[in-house]
């Protein structure tokens, strides 16, 4: 299912996946079509879907308590940001830092702050909502002002 709002200043779609592995590719997707319209060159696109991939593992992993359960995604570009954000219905647990967990697991944040430039996480009893930010780079804008 994939609905799209567009105002002026700002465009965004949603998209609501069953939590299954399967739907991993789905979301890839998702995340690189709309990465991609929205102009990230192809290192920052390969960040951008490589966190939402994670984001939505975790999701399907720790956030659904079976397959039947719904993955809610939904994409916001403003002028100079695209945010990416996952929704499930499980409780956050905060990885151990000195025991076991984190040596298994427990990395997910850390990785997809290295690969965007904003991770906001939002827990609250009905759910947990990861936000992933990437800032289009102004290179472009740059390169053009030097050569103009």
């Amino acid at each position: 299912m994939r609905s799209q709002l567009q105002t002026a200043a700002s465009s965004a779609s949603e998209l609501h996946v069953l939590a299954r592995r399967s739907e991993l590719g789905v979301a890839r997707k998702y995340a690189e079509d709309v990465a991609a319209a929205f102009g990230l060159d192809a290192d920052s696109r390969y960040e951008f879907v490589y966190a939402v991939n994670e984001a939505v593992t975790n999701a399907i992993r720790h956030g659904a308590s079976d397959e039947e359960d719904m993955i809610h995604m939904s994409i916001v570009a403003d002028s100079d940001r695209l945010t990416f954000a996952v929704r499930d219905r499980g409780t956050f647990v905060m990885p151990e830092v000195d025991g076991i967990e984190v040596a298994e697991g427990g990395r997910g944040l850390a990785l997809m702050a290295s690969l965007v430039d904003e991770v906001e996480l939002h827990i609250d009893p009905g759910g947990t909502t990861v936000r992933l930010s990437k800032v289009l780079s102004s290179g472009l804008g740059t390169a053009q002002a030097q050569a103009g």
